[in-house]
């Protein structure tokens, strides 16, 4: 008897897990609350404009920093400080979320990010010289500090507003965000056209700290006391999937900086393009435009399909694909180099790392579960804060290495390296995959609930110990 009753406790929690997983696949973006689709339409916002602040100065500030005697080297390096700060301090604002308060943190990063861009909007006025790059080199850095702040911040919230969505949602973040470095220096182009070097910085600016005041009263209170038992990103290192998902981020967005100082060069080369700025510049729009559009889609099959490991992998060899016939590879036969090939290269790169890239957030978050880190807002911000360093790392070391190689080698075999890389992140990926289980691959990322023996001699209501596996 006492057999039989234990074998329909254990039925019945079965059916009830069952049933609790269905309901919370079903979980869709029409069924989330108004209130909740209009707080994160305003970080979406926050998140575009505080881009389009990174990415507004592209088309005139080299010219205007010649004038105040600053060289081209120089003026690399103020661009690149930007990813290289947010790289540095991103895994501790993760650390400290919840000392510092993710309300706090999202609304002061975006008031120090809205506040240096204004101030660089002054900086025309200026001493010439030493005096002018210390003062865009500190806007700059505190500008990318604030930004930091903000994506830190906004990571961690998505992740706990919308825990069954979180790879959609960001992937519509990352759609902002790429919109936003598109539109960027157009938007500062003609604000630069209509009002001189300040207009657009003071109008960006303002508009960033006005949608994150917005968005800071549409954040419901969470429990962000701080847990004893809380770890550091250096736990989360611990699981070698973090690694191999560390490296697939940072590889992307090597390759992703690497096309910036390389790709119009390369292109110029076609006799279709030569001596048309404007048309070389659309090339640019291709691989950024088709990224950040198809990422909502790919954050989709990410929440519904989970098939996490296949997506990175699949990704990465598609953009290594684009990269080979971008150069072209002067490995095995000569293949063409025609304007209708860069395009397609173009397109297979950016449909490429979308689909390499937008499933790691979620991944990082698989592997804190595997951990047994606890959900709440104390791992969001280490999850968010390795994934903002890792993306600023390879967004970093894309720009700068990438040209050398460049000089070096020429772009063919350095296409032809970025191709190498992304396929020895996916090989990685593909042998750990092998290497599990086919049960822990196949439930990646799901709870499963244990019936402890005392609530069954007991004979009441099963107590439900969460367990994750990877």
């Amino acid at each position: 008897m006492e057999d039989n009753e234990r074998k329909s406790l254990l039925r019945n929690d079965g059916e009830n897990s069952t049933t609790h997983r269905k309901e919370e696949n079903k979980s869709s973006l029409p069924k989330i609350p108004n209130k909740k689709k209009i707080l994160f339409v305003s970080m979406a916002m926050v998140n575009f404009f505080m881009v389009t602040c990174y990415s507004l100065i592209a088309p005139f500030f080299p010219a205007e920093a010649e004038k105040k005697d600053v060289s081209q080297t120089v003026v690399g390096m103020i661009f690149g400080v930007f990813e290289l700060v947010i790289f540095l301090s991103s895994p501790v604002l993760g650390n400290y979320i919840t000392k510092i308060g993710s309300k706090f943190m999202y609304l002061s990063g975006a008031m120090i990010g809205g506040t240096c861009a204004i101030l660089f909007g002054v900086l025309d006025k200026s001493p010439d010289g030493i005096t002018y790059i210390v003062m865009c080199f500190l806007c700059r850095t505190i500008e990318a500090f604030g930004c930091a702040m903000l994506i830190t911040a906004s990571f961690a919230i998505v992740a706990n507003v919308f825990p069954d969505n979180v790879a959609t949602m960001l992937g519509v973040l990352e759609t902002a965000s790429g919109i936003g470095v598109i539109v960027g220096p157009s938007v500062g182009g003609l604000l630069y056209e209509i009002g001189g070097f300040g207009l657009p910085f003071f109008v960006v600016g303002s508009i960033t700290i006005l949608n994150a005041v917005v968005g800071y009263f549409l954040i419901e209170n969470t429990d962000e006391t701080p847990r004893s038992g809380s770890q550091s990103m250096f736990f989360l290192l611990r699981n070698p999937f973090t690694w191999i998902i560390s490296f697939t981020i940072a590889s992307g967005t090597f390759t992703i900086g690497f096309l910036h100082p390389t790709l119009a060069l390369h292109v110029a080369k076609l006799q279709e393009l030569k001596g048309k700025t404007a048309l070389i510049g659309l090339m640019f729009l291709i691989s950024g435009g088709i990224f950040s559009f198809t990422a909502p889609v790919f954050g989709y099959f990410t929440d519904k399909k989970g098939y996490v490991k296949s997506m990175m992998a699949a990704g990465c060899l598609t953009a290594a694909l684009g990269f080979l016939l971008m150069g072209p590879t002067p490995i095995g036969d000569q293949l063409p180099f025609e304007l209708w090939s860069v395009i397609v290269s173009l397109a297979l790169v950016g449909l490429g790392l979308g689909c390499a890239i937008i499933p790691t957030f979620r991944s990082l978050m698989d592997s804190a579960k595997a951990l047994k880190m606890e959900e709440n807002m104390d791992t969001y911000g280490v999850v968010a804060g390795l994934y903002n360093s890792c993306y600023s790392f390879g967004e970093f070391l894309g720009p700068t290495v990438g040209s050398a190689l460049v000089d070096r080698f020429g772009f063919d075999w350095s296409a032809t390296g970025c191709a190498g890389l992304l396929t020895t992140s996916a090989i990685i990926m593909t042998l750990y995959g092998l290497c599990k289980s086919p049960e822990e691959n196949t439930h990646q990322g799901r709870s499963y609930h244990v019936i402890t023996h005392e609530s069954i001699t007991n004979n009441k209501t099963p107590i439900k110990d969460e367990v994750t596996m990877l």
